[in-house]
């Protein structure tokens, strides 16, 4: 079958570093070079140099939210045999990859997620996921972090080199996310951070503390589930807004809130953003589907391709745009389930990790 590849983690944060470092060391060089070689290609140029120290601007303030969490930065790099400066730069991968916000180039397709719970689903449980999509040639993997050491036990989508993308915990806990971006963007936490704390939460009250806590780098949306309910948030780095999900709600790439709009960094006139088509779409469905949402249903609207082909299931459309639909994820938090594609959904089969 077409599993993603699939590590396990135990032991302090030094050890789980080097376990990911040294199992995944060839594809972390790889998955660097090719971060850079995208990331710098175009106008105006971009150098790694630059990219590198755009990223070290954000430790500070992610070493103080999350001492624990560099000192497992550090081990993969020492497991890859690799500078620490290239390792943070891979964790920091969606805040460089905004380095040209105020060029006005940064608008793109990526992620569409929802949350479906209460009456909007067969039996009442919370159901939330996403389709992560990205350029071409960045293969995921799925880090299993065992219980110990400040983590409750967890199994996370991400990246090789990369601490933290999506998941879900032993305690019921699930996160998916969408990049956004804001015009109010500082040096900070990064959300790799953000997202690992949430996964190192019990509670959905925890979760949310930890999810707007620190001082943030830039934007994100991000849904986190619980077996009750859902929380959708919106933030800036400046500001949140939060929403209880009783029902359904989709999201895409862009701001809701009326009072965020401001700081849209994602303008819905540049060519390549298919972001309001994706996230209104997205809740077409749900709103069509309420009260029959189960894991099958969501699994075909992960796989829509109304506005092919920058669709919720997004394929390729070059030159406009590099992105495709890397995996589709999703989580029941009740049943501690995590299925996802290695691919789009619309080709490849769905496997429970």
């Amino acid at each position: 079958m077409n599993r993603l590849p699939v590590i396990e983690l135990r032991g302090t944060p030094s050890e789980r570093g080097y376990q990911h470092g040294r199992a995944l060391a060839g594809e972390i060089a790889r998955t660097y070079e090719r971060f850079v070689s995208d990331t710098t290609a175009g106008s105006p140029p971009v150098s790694e140099r630059d990219l590198l120290a755009y990223a070290q601007g954000h430790l500070p303030e992610s070493r103080a939210y999350a001492p624990d969490l560099v000192e497992e930065v550090e081990g993969i790099a020492a497991g890859a045999g690799m500078p620490f400066e290239k390792l943070w730069l891979l964790n920091a991968w969606d805040e460089a990859d905004a380095i040209r916000l105020y060029q006005k180039v940064n608008a793109r397709r990526a992620c569409t997620s929802f949350a479906a719970t209460g009456a909007s689903t067969t039996d009442g449980r919370t159901i939330i996921g996403q389709n992560w999509d990205i350029y071409v040639g960045f293969d995921p993997v799925i880090l299993k972090v065992a219980a110990g050491y400040g983590e409750i036990g967890a199994r996370i989508f991400t990246y090789p080199g990369t601490i933290a993308g999506s998941g879900i915990n032993d305690a019921g806990v699930a996160i998916v996310i969408n990049t956004m971006r804001s015009l109010d963007a500082r040096n900070g936490v990064i959300w790799a951070f953000l997202i690992r704390r949430v996964l190192q939460q019990t509670k959905l009250s925890d979760a949310l503390h930890a999810a707007v806590s620190g001082v943030r780098a830039e934007s994100f949306h991000f849904i986190i589930g619980a077996e009750f309910a859902a929380l959708d948030i919106e933030a800036t780095a400046t500001r949140e807004r939060i929403r209880y999900v009783s029902g359904h709600y989709g999201h895409a790439n862009h701001f809701d809130e009326r009072d965020l709009l401001p700081l849209e960094g994602n303008p819905a006139s540049a060519p390549a953003n298919t972001s309001y088509t994706r996230g209104w779409r997205m809740r077409q469905l749900l709103d069509e589907a309420a009260g029959r949402l189960d894991v099958e249903t969501l699994k075909g609207i992960l796989a829509d391709h109304a506005n092919y082909p920058g669709s919720i299931c997004c394929h390729l459309d070059e030159p406009k745009s590099k992105a495709i639909t890397r995996a589709g994820l999703i989580y029941v938090p009740a049943e501690r389930r995590m299925l996802a594609t290695n691919g789009q959904p619309c080709e490849n089969p769905w496997i429970e990790y």
